[in-house]
């Protein structure tokens, strides 16, 4: 993307939505007591112990409950929207000046667990490593996801933010930023501290894999053909993301990735003489996690930056050809840019709750706006994100 668009922050609005106790009919309430056993059991085995940071959000909602939340408790209201809200928003990320770019790269990221995971099981090989300081500042900011000190993580998001500035200094100040640029760089960074992490490792009899290019990382083969002799010439290239053009007047993602996979001709001068080639593209493996970056912005013809409104159709699930067989990934991700222009804007986040199994029925998602945090569903992202949704990720089923 364009690293020189400054865009204004503007807010965007969510429903508000209500909980209320649901009152069970004499066609609803099970029968005897095999079913309240049975009811009691799953319950038990399928409860997620609260973590300390959930402890402390929720000890925080309580000192913070108002006559409203004591009275819904008395009646048996299970919740109420005010309530609900507040205990989201322990999940969210301040926005003291323009950070909603960093805020949604960050919350995309955090809702990868086995990419995070990775980095927490090697903490002894880059938390003494000074040049280790984005990692750390990331998983930093990780360890207080689920804190309700703001101020905290102000320091945090600020700390991590110069980080990433030292080797990508067009971050260092305080406008806003394309988050698809912005988390390429974060990524990269990362990438690049696998050299060093690995002989500080091995100089202490230990083995550092690097989480990005374990998980995000893939290799595409580039085909060239002559048309001429029929030559042909193949080099690989590795990715940690494709960006891919949307459909005039809509498609879906599988048709996009067909138009950016699909033969191409080229002009090539071989040594046959003939002067031009076909080209094809494929993948040679598929990674943990496919990050998809949608061209929502481009240039006119009087070089006049224009966002690109063509909805694009989102499904769950996704089905992916490589050259070692074809694999089907789900959605677990999205950032979107919700703006009508591409001068001004706002990035907000959507992941799927990382504690809710995917094929879990209640299909529990997060739309992290910021410090506002609210529930929604998978369903509903691929409903409401269609004209807005920037970069996708997308989890490879094992």
């Amino acid at each position: 993307m364009f690293s020189d668009r400054q865009t204004a922050l503007r807010g965007v609005h969510h429903k508000t939505f209500v909980f209320v106790s649901s009152v069970a009919t004499s066609e609803d309430k099970p029968s005897g007591s095999k079913k309240k056993a049975k009811k009691r059991w799953w319950r038990r085995k399928n409860k997620v112990a609260p973590s300390p940071e959930e402890e402390e959000c929720s000890k925080e909602e309580k000192r913070r409950e108002g006559p409203e939340d004591q009275k819904a408790k008395m009646m048996g209201a299970k919740s109420v929207s005010t309530r609900q809200t507040r205990r989201y928003k322990c999940r969210g990320f301040p926005n003291p000046a323009q950070f909603c770019y960093m805020n949604s790269c960050l919350q995309s990221l955090l809702t990868l667990e086995d990419f995070v995971g990775a980095f927490r099981s090697q903490e002894q090989v880059w938390s003494s490593d000074p040049e280790a300081a984005l990692i750390r500042a990331f998983m930093d900011i990780r360890e207080s996801h689920l804190s309700p000190d703001a101020h905290r993580k102000i320091r945090l998001l600020v700390a991590f933010k110069e980080a990433v500035s030292v080797w990508a200094p067009e971050f260092q100040d305080f406008d806003q930023k394309d988050a698809h640029e912005f988390l390429t760089s974060v990524l990269d960074q990362m990438r690049s501290l696998c050299p060093q992490l690995q002989a500080a490792a091995a100089s202490e009899g230990r083995i550092y894999s690097c989480p990005v290019e374990d998980h995000l990382v893939f290799k595409m083969q580039k085909t060239k053909t002559c048309k001429g002799c029929g030559a042909v010439s193949i080099t690989e290239e590795e990715f940690t993301n494709l960006s891919l053009d949307l459909i005039p007047g809509g498609g879906t993602v599988e048709e996009m990735l067909r138009c950016y996979l699909k033969e191409t001709e080229l002009d090539y001068n071989c040594e046959c003489g003939a002067t031009t080639s076909c080209q094809r593209l494929s993948f040679v493996n598929l990674p943990k996690v496919l990050m998809l970056h949608l061209k929502r912005f481009r240039f006119t013809p009087s070089f006049q930056l224009q966002k690109v409104h063509d909805p694009v159709d989102l499904f769950g699930d996704l089905v992916v050809s490589s050259n070692q067989g074809g694999g089907c990934l789900s959605l677990v991700s999205t950032i979107s840019h919700v703006s009508y222009t591409a001068e001004c804007g706002h990035y907000i986040c959507d992941g799927v709750d990382v504690n809710v199994a995917q094929e879990d029925p209640t299909d529990r998602w997060f739309t992290y706006n910021d410090e506002e945090v609210t529930e929604t569903t998978g369903k509903a992202v691929c409903d409401e994100r269609k004209n807005v949704s920037y970069i996708l990720f997308y989890k490879r089923h094992d």
